[in-house]
């Protein structure tokens, strides 16, 4: 029987009914409602956006958490906050779905260790400044401290100088002292000296507490800032390896342009043909033929060269949930560009952490041994070490003299007394060995899951040796030496740290409290000890062996510090944030009376995005939170004992008839008694803001500090018994300054970027100094100059105090025209070609009374930007740096372009006035009547520069070569350090590094100077 079609069609009717209502029923719409969670505190999250895949539908999750919304079956919900990691939930038959976030590793939710403890940026209310490990990694040949310049906002980074091996400077928000201006410096919470020996690779993370909020919690020691350095752990799994190597080659940056045999010839007779008023001076024999001379000899192509860098380091790290351990081991060899120096590294790392129960210890140690092959200082006459001789010496004299002793020629006749700087570097071995420990234990236990006890044990030894040792030579006329001497100097400072800590953290609903209390004991002592003796046998340098006079001496000094502390760190709905600590500490370095001090601070912020009258789109504005703080810290960076009378002993004495001696002893400083602790007030309020759910944030703070008690060293008569002059409490400083910091990162296609930057300028005045009259000068820029720093108040600190210099007199008229309000010569040794100089305070005389302010050594701002790409495996990472608006004092051109002296010139000089040609280079005149050289604007310069610092470019292998070489990530590199600067700038670095002494500051004193290297390198990094 066959079916007829009216048959057929009834039975498709259901199946046709179906079809047709398909996209009906697929888009039916059923209410979700849910509960959105932190997976770790299990607190509900706030304006969580709650989205249906696919489409532009969504709402968000009120203060409790929850959410309602309507979604066709089969959907999938997509749940989304800035501080939280994305959650995609297929929502199936469902109609309820709760979703617990996980936090995000980085963003609000980034750790920033703080001292005693850790606290989400977004609970943060202090000035921090953080760089972690991945903004390092990308660092070609590189220190710690130069891996920070120009990357933190208020965190100033000067080098130490060009040497190998040369450390930075790290001055933060300004100076507030005139002491000791470094901050404080901490490894794992065990303080040390300074953080030049750490290995880049070791370091997990850097965090710079910059005002009292952050920073009070050290109390004394914390006034001028607290860089924290956290080194890396292992993390649960299987061991890791990490082998990084980097391989390079150091050029001099910049030559200092100097004349040559011919052209130094010509300037000297030039200006001894106008010495003695005109009437001339004897020229010197060596320059008697001009144009016989040629080049002569390039002193300073014979001390520069080529200098290779290699850093090599390897780490293993892993353990278990119970067990963590990281271990590392690192050297660095680099040679100096200036020949015979160098520098040498090795280091040993060890981290462990383990948890047993309740219990949990930990352990880090640090080993490091460092070398350094240095120049000597000089011996003595003008020439400085080998890098100012090399400038100064005449290029007339040769390097070798076969018949001399020790094998080098020198200078002779009546010229200044400058070494040849080949025999310098060659006849004179200086060394220094520097041997670093670091032990840090600590065990916790918990007492209930919100309370924790620690206790902490540090110690830091460190044992350096310098050997100085001199061959006997006779270099020229100027420099002989009979016998071999040596002298060994060997120091050793010891730190020991124990501290005991209760710590609370617990959630009550919308409230949060972390609490500290705790005690610090520490203690640290100084030994010093000397031997020399002279008369070595040829090529042996042991003090046995010597036959002549032995010089001893030694001392050793302590102190001791203990100190409470306590913070509170409030939270309320992560909208209104309070912290508040307290430290008081009691120092040995001060009387009884006044041994002890407090130091408080408190801080607010408020997470304002987190207000439920907060209706701002993420995409606009992604987070808002306002912050101020005010707090006072302490400085105690003064000798041991300056508060007691000081006694020499061995003072010996011979009286009576049989002329017996006796044995006594005097004193020799003035005792202070009262000094006290300096303090530092300051006043910090900030603002963080994300825009672009969170791909562009910004901080920006403004600052007030004031610094009272300043501890300084005020000058009394020699009368009142003492050779030194007593430290006291008389100074007040300010600073006040404002910084911005910025983070942009994205993508177009496949390239990935990010840039940063950071803005700094701070302003320092000082209020008060010593009586009130009193004047503290510094910056010695040469050799035989005067000072050309000042400090007083109602001035800056180091402000440029100079005679100011007014052009040339380019006429005998001019000079018969510059009179005194009495009809005489200002300046009546003057002749054409000469400088004006302005009398200033109208005397009618030019003498250092006239020294007005001429500018800052600080900047008027700071800056550094970088921009990091990847696309293709390709990564190029550029980063910039510089400074605009600050002076620098060029003690190197006071030297060679003075023409007053019987040594070399710079190559300016050839361009000296004279009556055909009319320059703004003064004329050549060897005795100088007119002290056209002295100390004076003519050598002050602007000091901004801008400086491309690093320029990397790096190609990271495929995970399927990867896989091949059984690596787990393998990258290459070559990159330049230092490649270019652009300066108006006429020395060798406008980045100057010459002492620690903060009146030294923008003062280029060429004569010990080292020059700054351009580097070119290849690294690889490699993970297995």
């Amino acid at each position: 029987m066959t079916n007829s079609p009216l048959r057929l069609t009834r039975r498709k009717t259901p199946i046709l009914l179906l079809l047709l209502l398909f996209p009906f029923l697929a888009s039916a719409q059923k209410k979700i409602t849910g509960l959105v969670t932190d997976a770790e505190t299990n607190n509900p999250v706030f304006k969580a956006a709650v989205m249906i895949k696919g489409t532009q539908k969504g709402t968000y999750t009120d203060e409790k958490g929850q959410y309602s919304i309507d979604a066709p079956a089969g959907s999938t919900l997509l749940i989304t906050s800035m501080e939280y990691d994305l959650s995609e939930v297929a929502i199936g038959n469902n109609t309820t779905i709760n979703v617990a976030l996980k936090p995000k590793v980085s963003g609000l939710n980034e750790v920033v260790v703080i001292g005693y403890g850790t606290v989400k940026k977004k609970d943060l209310t202090g000035a921090i400044a953080s760089l972690k490990a991945a903004d390092i990694k990308t660092e070609g040949v590189s220190n710690v401290g130069r891996s920070l310049q120009g990357k933190l906002p208020g965190v100033t980074v000067e080098s130490a100088g060009g040497d190998p091996g040369a450390g930075t400077r790290i001055l933060i928000r300004g100076v507030g002292t005139l002491n000791n201006a470094d901050p404080l410096y901490l490894v794992d919470g065990v303080q040390v000296a300074n953080i030049n020996n750490i290995a880049p690779g070791d370091i997990e993370s850097m965090d710079v507490l910059k005002d009292a909020s952050a920073a009070a919690i050290y109390g004394s020691r914390a006034a001028n800032g607290v860089v924290l350095v956290t080194t890396k752990n292992g993390k649960s799994g299987k061991p890791v390896f990490n082998f990084r190597t980097n391989l390079g080659s150091q050029t001099l940056a910049k030559k200092y342009e100097v004349l040559n045999a011919e052209e130094w010839a010509t300037v000297s007779n030039a200006a001894h043909d106008a010495g003695n008023g005109g009437a001339g001076l004897p020229r010197l024999d060596i320059a008697a033929n001009p144009s016989s001379l040629g080049a002569g000899t390039d002193w300073q192509k014979a001390i520069y060269r080529t200098a290779p860098i290699q850093q090599y380091y390897l780490s293993a790290s892993g353990g278990s949930d119970f067990s963590r351990y990281s271990v590392s081991g690192e050297y660095t060899d680099q040679r100096g560009i200036v020949d015979m120096t160098g520098y040498k590294r090795y280091g040993v790392r060890a981290k462990t952490e383990s948890t047993k129960g309740i219990l949990k210890f930990g352990q880090t140690f640090l080993a490091t041994r460092e070398k350094w092959n240095q120049m000597s200082t000089g011996w003595g006459g003008q020439g400085g070490n080998a890098v100012g001789s090399a400038m100064k010496m005449i290029p007339t004299y040769q390097i070798y003299d076969e018949n001399a002793i020790g094998g080098y020629a020198g200078a002779s006749g009546s010229v200044v007394n400058i070494p040849n700087p080949v025999a310098l570097l060659h006849l004179e071995d200086v060394s220094y060995e520097l041997t670093s420990f670091l032990a840090n234990a600590y065990a916790e236990v918990s007492l209930r899951p919100y309370l924790k006890y620690k206790f902490n044990l540090g110690y830091t030894t460190s044992f350096g040796t310098t050997d100085d040792y001199v061959r006997r030579h006779d270099v020229g006329d100027l420099f002989k030496q009979k016998t071999n001497d040596m002298s060994r100097v060997q120091e050793r400072n010891q730190l020991v740290l124990l501290e005991n800590t209760l710590n609370f953290n617990k959630d009550f609903g919308k409230h949060s409290i972390q609490a500290l209390a705790g005690y610090s004991y520490q203690k640290t002592r100084y030994n010093y000890n000397l031997m020399a003796k002279t008369n070595l046998p040829d090529g042996i340098k042991e003090l046995d062996a010597a036959s002549g006079t032995a010089t001893v001496g030694g001392n050793s000094a302590e102190s001791v510090l203990l100190s409470t502390l306590g913070r509170l760190i409030y939270t309320y709905d992560n909208r209104y944030l309070l912290t508040a600590s307290f430290r008081r500490d009691g120092s040995s370095r001060f009387a009884a009376a006044h041994r002890y001090g407090n130091f408080p601070s408190v801080a607010v912020g408020w997470n304002i995005n987190n207000e439920r009258f907060w209706h701002v789109d993420p995409k606009i504005v992604s987070s808002l939170k306002l912050r101020a703080s005010y707090g006072i810290l302490g400085n105690q960076e003064i000798g041991d004992y300056q508060y007691s009378a000081a006694i020499a002993s061995n003072i010996n004495y011979v009286l009576g008839e049989t002329q017996q001696k006796w044995f006594g002893a005097i004193q020799t400083a003035y005792a202070s008694p009262n000094i006290k602790w300096e303090n530092t007030a300051t006043t910090n309020v900030g603002v963080d803001v994300s825009f672009l759910k969170g791909a562009l944030n910004a901080s920006v703070d403004y600052f007030f500090k004031k610094t009272t008690d300043v501890l300084l060293n005020v000058p009394i008569p020699g009368s009142a018994g003492s050779s030194s002059a007593p430290v006291v409490n008389a100074g007040t400083i300010q600073n006040k300054g404002i910084e911005l910091g910025m983070n942009y990162t994205n993508h177009i296609g496949a390239l990935n970027y990010n840039v940063y930057g950071t803005l700094s300028a701070v302003k320092n005045k000082v209020i008060e100094l010593g009586t009130g009259t009193q004047q503290i000068f510094g910056g010695q820029p040469t050799h035989h100059g005067a000072s050309s720093t000042l400090t007083e108040a109602g001035g800056e600190v180091t402000g440029f105090y100079l005679i100011k210099a007014e052009g040339i007199f380019q006429s005998q008229e001019e000079v018969n025209a510059y009179k005194d309000k009495n009809g005489n010569l200002i300046q009546p040794y003057a002749a054409p070609g000469d400088i004006k100089f302005l009398d200033a305070n109208g005397d009618g005389i030019i003498s250092s009374a006239d020294r007005v302010h001429l500018g800052s050594p600080f900047p008027d701002f700071e800056y550094g930007i970088g921009f990091n790409l990847s696309a293709h495996h390709f990564d190029l990472n550029i980063y910039m740096q510089g400074v605009s608006g600050n002076k620098i004092y060029n003690g190197v051109r006071q030297d060679m372009e003075g023409m007053n002296l019987e040594y070399n010139y710079a190559k300016t000089t050839l361009q000296a006035w004279t009556p055909e040609h009319h320059t703004n280079m003064p004329r050549a005149v060897i005795d100088d009547p007119n002290l056209n050289s002295q100390t004076s604007s003519r050598f002050l310069e602007s000091g901004s520069y801008f400086r491309m610092k690093t320029l990397q470019l790096g190609y990271t292998v495929p995970e399927s070569i990867n896989a091949k070489l059984h690596t787990t990530s393998l990258r290459a590199y070559i990159s330049a350090d230092n490649l270019f600067t652009i300066t108006n700038y006429s020395g060798f670095n406008p980045d100057l590094g010459r002492t620690g002494s903060i009146l030294d500051r923008g003062v280029d004193y060429g004569h010990v100077a080292y020059p700054l290297a351009r580097v070119l390198s290849a690294g690889i990094q490699l993970s297995f």
